[in-house]
C-alpha cells in the first residue's frame, strides 16, 4: 500500500507545478511579486531606468553610480556584481525586489520579482 501511495503522489506531483522542487527558484521572475506591489513600484522602475540610462549616456556606469541611481529611485540595500561587460544589480523594494543589468553596449534591463531563496535580490548571471 505504501508503494502504491508513493507512486500516486509522484504522479500527482509531476502533473502540478506547485509541488516542492518543481519551480526553479533561481530564475528571474519565477517568484513574482503580487500585482498590487508591481503597480506600486512602477514609478520606481521608471525613475531607475531613467537614472541608469543617464549613467550610460554619460559613460559613468560604475557600481557606486548604479547603487546611487537605484537608491535615488527608492530602492534599498542595493547589491551589485560585474559579470563580463554587464553590471548586475538587485535591490529591495516594497513587496520584493527590483533587479537587472546595465551593459556597456547600451542596454538596460530592469524587472520586478520576488526575493531569492537566500533572502537577497541579486540574481545569478
Amino acid at each position: 500500500m505504501g508503494t502504491a501511495l508513493s507512486v500516486a503522489l509522484l504522479l500527482v506531483c509531476g502533473a502540478l507545478t506547485a509541488c516542492s522542487g518543481a519551480v526553479d527558484i533561481d530564475a528571474p521572475g519565477k517568484e513574482l511579486m503580487d500585482q498590487a506591489h508591481q503597480v506600486a513600484n512602477e514609478a520606481l522602475v521608471a525613475a531607475a531606468t531613467t537614472g541608469l540610462q543617464a549613467l550610460q549616456a554619460a559613460g559613468g556606469v560604475t557600481e557606486d553610480a548604479v547603487r546611487d541611481a537605484l537608491e535615488k529611485a527608492g530602492a534599498a540595500k542595493v547589491e551589485t556584481r560585474v559579470v563580463g561587460d554587464s553590471l548586475l544589480f538587485g535591490a529591495e523594494v516594497s513587496g520584493g525586489c527590483v533587479y537587472g543589468s546595465v551593459g556597456t553596449s547600451g542596454t538596460v534591463s530592469i524587472d520586478l520579482g520576488g526575493v531569492n531563496a537566500d533572502g537577497g535580490c541579486l540574481r545569478e548571471p
